[in-house]
């Protein structure tokens, strides 16, 4: 599924818009990355975006994956009309 979070027609980085060296990037990962997938809740991160120091799975990027976090629970409920109850329900907690 493509996802809902961005429009990324064009395969680049949600962040910086760099093309290269990209990593497909699950929102919602551990247990629920198979239902972030399924939901469109996946975006294009470079490798500083996605693993470097500042980076979502880096040192210092716990803030940036909160900020994509609350991105993809806010579209979530948009695009398929839901509630930040059923959100809960379908991923265990919610960001807003």
């Amino acid at each position: 599924m493509k996802s809902i979070v961005c429009n990324q027609e064009i395969k680049m980085c949600a962040i910086c818009g760099v093309k290269n060296n990209l990593h497909l990037h699950h929102i919602i990962f551990g247990k629920n990355r198979k239902k972030a997938d399924e939901d469109g809740l996946t975006i294009w991160l470079c490798y500083d975006h996605h693993e470097g120091k500042n980076g979502i799975h880096g040192k210092n990027g716990h803030k940036l994956d909160i900020i994509l976090k609350q991105k993809a629970e806010e579209c979530w409920l948009k695009y398929y009309n839901k509630t930040k109850e059923d959100f809960i329900k379908r991923y265990g907690k919610n960001y807003l």
